[in-house]
């Protein structure tokens, strides 16, 4: 099989006080976890890890600072920096030329930027809200999301 050619983006489930962070997507037009892709030199290497994009990308789509909570795989060397190991990854499709591999991770909310003004693209939902939202709603929130968002809130309950 051959693949179409990548690109690598990191999301983060924020969960604070028993809600969870979901923003606009202004392409996509539905409710999505804030995240992007990985950056690059330029040259095509990357030049932070994918829990590195996440925590980055919730900051500039937010203003919000969190904390990614995630088991580390131990490393085999003393010299190899510890990976956090990603709730989720998944190639999703994009268009013809690209697909999108994936990183989710579940956060917790550390504080606020100072002097940023976040936007009102996003939302905190709270478990009700999620089960409740309707199927048809404009913007949408995919069973994924919802599936996920609903685990974050979950699985993060007692670790806030």
């Amino acid at each position: 099989m051959v693949r179409k050619p990548f690109h690598f983006t990191a999301s983060g489930y924020v969960a604070h006080e028993g809600r969870v962070l979901l923003v606009q997507h202004s392409e996509l037009r539905k409710w999505l976890p804030p995240g992007g892709h990985m950056l690059t030199d330029g040259a095509g290497r990357f030049i932070e890890s994918p829990e590195e994009a996440a925590k980055r990308e919730i900051g500039e789509e937010t203003g919000f600072d969190v904390e990614v909570h995630a088991s580390r795989y131990p490393p085999l060397d003393p010299t190899h920096e510890a990976l956090a190991v990603p709730e989720s990854m998944h190639i999703h499709r994009i268009d013809e030329e690209h697909d999108h591999f994936g990183f989710d991770y579940f956060c917790v909310l550390k504080g606020v930027r100072p002097g940023v003004k976040p936007e009102e693209k996003y939302r905190w939902f709270s478990e009700e809200e999620l089960e409740a939202y309707p199927p048809k709603a404009l913007p949408p929130i995919g069973d994924d999301v919802r599936a996920m968002a609903l685990k974050a809130i979950k699985t993060l309950h007692n670790r806030i």
